[in-house]
């Protein structure tokens, strides 16, 4: 299994709910039909102004078809939240996952 960890920092906590509200509308469900999507995770820190997103994916094939769509939900959480950076995106292997 393969993960993409998307970090955003700087939110303005009083838009960070509506970022959450429009991904679960606009983006979560193109994600979740593709193929070897096993699952997301996303945390939120609403004092420090900080998310994060774990997507979970079956074959690192699998997560690197997935980018375009990562990419268009990336830009829509900055447009929405305003971070004041850019999102830093890591890639991982699971190696234990329960």
């Amino acid at each position: 299994m393969h993960a993409r960890l998307s970090r955003f920092a700087g939110l303005d906590p009083e838009r960070i709910d509506e970022a959450v509200r429009q991904f679960e509308e606009a983006g979560l469900g193109d994600l979740a039909q593709l193929p070897g999507f096993r699952g997301i995770t996303v945390c939120v820190n609403r004092k420090s102004g900080q998310a994060a997103a774990i997507t979970l994916w079956e074959t690192e094939g699998d997560m690197k078809r997935s980018e375009e769509l990562a990419i268009k939900a990336r830009e829509r959480a900055v447009a929405t939240a305003g971070p004041s950076r850019e999102p830093i995106v890591d890639v991982y292997e699971v190696v234990v996952h329960k």
